[in-house]
């Protein structure tokens, strides 16, 4: 009778044995999937992030190369100054005329409505952030003061005031709640 006494305990053992495996790699798939979730969503929050710096990073380029005028031209730093726009100039060839089909006129485009930041070069529209949910150009003077912008945009003279460009931006990244945001001011330069 002992041997199959032994029998008996050694099947619940296993069942049990069993049963406990059963239940370890349910929580360690349930583990993984937690942590693969967790990765995507950093994942997602990292690619926010890299796409508001260059977003940031295309504004300063053009801004401080903005009235550059080897030929002393003339050349207007802010062609246009709107809430939710700003166009830079500059003569990056010497040659004494800003090319307006050319890297010499960029455009820095807010729309909401789209949910994009664009860099338009001439006729080339280039997306720089796309999920945008607020977005916005402000402009201050040589004393760091805003400038206030009426819904047509700056004047020449008010244009010829602005000292500085900031940019307010903020993505909504895809499956994520949080929003990512930055805030950078620009100055432009001062001289050729």
């Amino acid at each position: 009778m002992r041997p199959h006494r032994t029998r008996a305990t050694g099947l619940v053992d296993l069942l049990v044995g069993t049963a406990l495996a059963a239940v370890s790699l349910a929580a360690l798939a349930a583990a993984v999937a937690s942590g693969g979730r967790l990765l995507l969503a950093a994942g997602a929050r990292g690619e926010a992030e890299d796409t508001v710096q260059l977003g940031v990073e295309a504004l300063t380029f053009d801004a401080r190369r903005a009235g550059y005028d080897p030929t002393a031209s003339g050349v207007v730093p802010v062609a246009e100054a709107r809430q939710d726009r700003v166009t830079f100039s500059a003569d990056l060839d010497g040659t004494g005329t800003v090319d307006a089909g050319s890297e010499e006129v960029t455009t820095h485009l807010c729309s909401v409505a789209t949910g994009r930041l664009s860099r338009i070069i001439g006729r080339q529209s280039m997306p720089l952030a796309e999920g945008v949910t607020a977005c916005g150009f402000n402009y201050l003077d040589g004393a760091g003061l805003p400038i206030a912008v009426p819904a047509s945009g700056l004047d020449a003279a008010a244009r010829a005031r602005v000292r500085a460009v900031a940019l307010d931006l903020e993505l909504q990244p895809p499956g994520l709640r949080g929003r990512t945001s930055r805030t950078i001011v620009v100055a432009l330069r001062r001289s050729p």
